[in-house]
């Protein structure tokens, strides 16, 4: 059997990931746009390959590690730095991440949001907890910020809310930069889809909600997901591009390329194949 050919990452049919259009500064504020992608994935399809390919793709213009050096200048932007923030790993993980990529770090801030995050919050107001998360990340317009799952502050802030979070954090965090890309973790969400909604079990309730707001608020959805037979000696896994539920009132002239690909990550290289 011949290999298969492998194929470059793109979202978009100008062949970008990351439309420079995109961040084409706006003539008044009003008519600012802010735009969300989302990456969802489930337990066995690890996505720290793939939000280190945007990363890269923020900073350089291209996911030099997925598509090789075959970068599209037309593509690259000058953008302002972009912002990594993680509710599950802390700061030291994605710094090594980056390094190994030659990623340049002058043009990214990675958040530690993690470490002691319950010490730090005892007995302080959900909404004062929301406030001082979102002061954090810098007020800048044409900026990217990505977020690995935020959902688990309906875990780790009792009473949370979906409504709170998106109200409080995720909408606010969006007017703070040009690009907002959540990485989510969907186990629950998949798992409530086909069941009776346990009303008693109130963290599967907000995060299958919260998750389900991620999906109509995003421009783009990126879904890792497993084989159906598992994992095979050539294929890890199966990455699926769609449209998300703001792609019809999106004020680019690019559409999504709507998409499957198959992935094989060995090591620390992830390669894509068409289905």
């Amino acid at each position: 059997m011949s290999t298969p050919q492998r194929q470059d990452f793109i979202l978009f049919n100008d062949q970008s990931v990351i439309p420079k259009e995109l961040y084409n500064v706006s003539t008044t504020d009003s008519d600012q746009q802010h735009h969300m992608f989302l990456i969802t994935s489930a337990m066995g399809t690890q996505p720290y390959w793939l939000i280190n390919a945007v990363v890269e793709t923020s900073v350089s213009g291209s996911p030099i590690s997925l598509n090789g050096s075959s970068i599209n200048r037309d593509h690259s932007h000058d953008n302002s730095i972009t912002t990594i923030a993680s509710l599950i790993h802390e700061e030291k993980f994605y710094h090594t991440a980056l390094q190994k990529l030659k990623v340049n770090s002058n043009k990214y801030q990675i958040l530690d949001m993690i470490t002691d995050f319950v010490m730090k919050n005892i007995d302080k107001p959900r909404d004062k907890i929301l406030d001082m998360l979102l002061d954090r990340f810098p007020n800048d317009t044409q900026s990217t910020i990505i977020l690995e799952q935020p959902e688990l502050l309906l875990v780790l802030l009792k009473g949370l809310t979906s409504d709170e979070l998106n109200q409080r954090f995720i909408l606010p965090l969006m007017k703070r930069c040009k690009l907002l890309i959540i990485a989510a973790n969907i186990d629950l969400f998949q798992n409530n889809e086909n069941e009776p909604v346990d009303t008693n079990n109130h963290d599967s309730i907000e995060i299958t909600r919260f998750v389900t707001s991620l999906v109509y608020g995003s421009l783009v959805i990126m879904n890792l997901r497993s084989l159906d037979t598992g994992r095979a000696k050539d294929v890890t896994g199966l990455l699926m591009i769609s449209k998300g539920g703001q792609s019809n009132s999106s004020n680019l002239s690019v559409d999504v390329v709507e998409n499957e690909y198959l992935y094989l990550t060995e090591k620390e290289s992830t390669r894509l194949f068409y289905r």
